[in-house]
């Protein structure tokens, strides 16, 4: 996964820019906006295409609601290939943007950039940026607590297994995870955050258990137990679902795991995590 700045995009993606976009992207540069700010003006910059259809006549419009494009093939060919060094989605046959991978890009290069006003403000006070990171299939390997149940308790809580009471003393940590947070937490102002099973008071007291035992020091009173993630604030969030609020997080999440597209594993975590860090 390559991660881009503004600077980059202007040195090394020129063929697929305007030169008024060249323009646009180099004066975006000198303004330190806030980070929503800062990634809207740059979406409006690199993919105008996604606007076209606000300046239809009442011809193309009628032209776009039976899923023919109105602009020139040649216009359509250039879009899409710059669409596509960026890895973001082509536009429809009618023109139109067909998913949000266009305005998370956008929002990835202000992240890459490091210059928007949230960041340089943290910065001039000597604050870290804020992460959580969550533990059942982050930090945590899940089925390594189910191995070490009993058969009568897996057949018990079948499709409910953190339920089992102590399950969560029994898991071992996924592979690089301690190794990870502990760099995390000397990197960025980092907690743990995750969810313990309303029905199962003793998953409140083993996950404790469990960061203590496994991250003594580097999660030191750093545990946090909710429902509800959306209502911390932070920059990002580490987490193999969306549920639990984690959809409704204002930072970016990095969707780990398998059903993560791009941080399968603790060592592609890291390596975007570290892209941050550098100043």
């Amino acid at each position: 996964m390559e991660y881009l700045s503004l600077g980059k995009i202007l040195k090394e993606y020129r063929e697929h820019l305007t030169e008024h976009e060249q323009e646009e992207l180099q004066e975006l540069r000198k303004q330190p906006l806030a980070f929503q700010e800062q990634a809207t003006a740059l979406h409006r910059i690199l993919f105008k295409e996604e606007e076209d259809f606000m300046l239809d006549s009442s011809a193309d419009a009628k032209d776009r609601a039976r899923g023919i494009n109105p602009m020139s093939a040649e216009y359509i060919e250039r879009v899409n290939a710059k669409r596509a060094a960026f890895g973001v989605k082509p536009l429809s046959k009618a023109g139109y943007s067909t998913d949000a991978s266009s305005r998370l890009f956008s929002e990835e290069v202000v992240r890459q950039t490091k210059n928007y006003k949230e960041l340089l403000e943290l910065k001039r006070s000597g604050k870290k940026q804020v992460v959580y990171v969550d533990m059942d299939n982050t930090l945590v390997d899940f089925q390594s607590g189910i191995d070490q149940c009993s058969a009568e308790d897996q057949a018990q809580y079948r499709g409910e297994e953190d339920n089992i009471p102590g399950i969560f003393s029994l898991m071992q940590p996924n592979e690089g995870a301690i190794k990870a947070y502990t760099w995390l937490s000397e990197h960025f102002d980092t907690y743990i955050l995750s969810t313990a099973p309303w029905g199962n008071p003793s998953a409140w007291r083993d996950k404790l258990l469990w960061v203590k035992k496994y991250l003594p020091e580097a999660a030191y009173k750093r545990l946090i137990l909710s429902h509800h993630k959306n209502l911390l604030q932070g920059d990002f969030i580490i987490d193999d679902r969306d549920k639990r609020g984690v959809s409704e997080f204002q930072g970016k999440h990095l969707h780990f795991g398998p059903d993560g597209e791009d941080f399968k594993t603790w060592k592609e975590v890291m390596s975007y995590m570290k892209a941050i860090a550098k100043s």
